[in-house]
């Protein structure tokens, strides 16, 4: 087992505006689901709670509720880690989407984000999303049932400044990526359907087995936006979307910034 101190995301120490808006807020009492490939159990991080799997072992495309939140790809644990290492204090719970793959069915996207719902989390984190408009009514209400029980959704965009599902829904927190110098730098444009960009290229990540690399894609960019949300909420609990709206405007970096090319992962395979 790969220890969880030498493994775990180490960033940069928190900027002067969250010691002075956020009064030095960790995450702390924040629980953040994440939606992806699991977590690698070889690292033992106990921020890091027992999840749950959605995934039928023999077919990636069938909906099979189980324990299995283990990670075989790296994507999820990747992203577990950005949140951690923003909001160190806060607690992760895997939902595993992804088998041997990084493409999954809506139908397992929305039971995932309903089990989310049910567990009481605060943020989830979904990095991955689908252009495909046929699926759209059941996620969008699984999005809308999230923002009327006062979960953040927070959801990568497709490559760059382009779109997919769920991130431009109007009830999700939509994130593309760019490269930025420090994971509490973003920026924050109110006009665009996606209105974050977040830190997602060439963004040092945690691995399997602990290793750490350099990734790319808004995959990545995401939960570094559901970190800062997880402090929001520590120091403002009950506050609506559109009040973490308005903080995030007011804690990002000044101009809108322009998105990057990055991977993310699709929602479903192409038919």
């Amino acid at each position: 087992m790969t220890d969880a101190m030498d493994a775990q995301q180490v960033e940069a120490p928190p900027p002067e505006w969250v010691r002075r808006e956020l009064a030095g807020a960790t995450g702390s009492g924040i629980r953040v689901a994440v939606l992806d490939s699991g977590w690698d159990r070889s690292i033992g991080d106990p921020r890091v709670l027992t999840g749950v799997g959605f995934v039928d072992p023999d077919d990636d495309f069938a909906l099979a509720r189980n324990d299995d939140d283990r990670d075989v790809l790296g994507h999820g644990t990747a992203c577990a880690g950005v949140i951690l290492g923003v909001a160190p204090d806060a607690r992760v719970v895997p939902v595993k989407v992804f088998g041997n793959k990084l493409e999954t069915s809506p139908g397992t996207l929305e039971a995932a984000l309903h089990w989310a719902i049910d567990a009481g989390v605060q943020v989830i984190n979904v990095s991955l999303g689908t252009r495909l408009e046929g699926t759209l009514h059941p996620l969008y209400r699984a999005c809308e049932r999230a923002r009327r029980a006062g979960i953040v959704v927070v959801a990568a965009g497709h490559n760059g400044n382009d779109w997919s599902y769920p991130a431009i829904f109007e009830n999700v927190i939509g994130v593309s990526a760019a490269r930025f110098d420090s994971p509490w730098h973003f920026h924050y444009r109110a006009e665009h359907a996606m209105e974050c960009v977040g830190w997602g290229v060439e963004r040092p990540v945690l691995w399997i087995g602990g290793e750490r690399v350099v990734r790319h894609g808004t995959s990545f960019a995401a939960p570094g936006v559901a970190g800062i949300v997880a402090l929001i909420l520590e120091r403002h609990p009950g506050a609506t979307l559109e009040e973490v709206r308005a903080m995030l405007a007011r804690f990002a970096l000044p101009g809108g910034g322009d998105a990057e090319s990055g991977e993310q992962p699709p929602s479903e395979a192409a038919a």
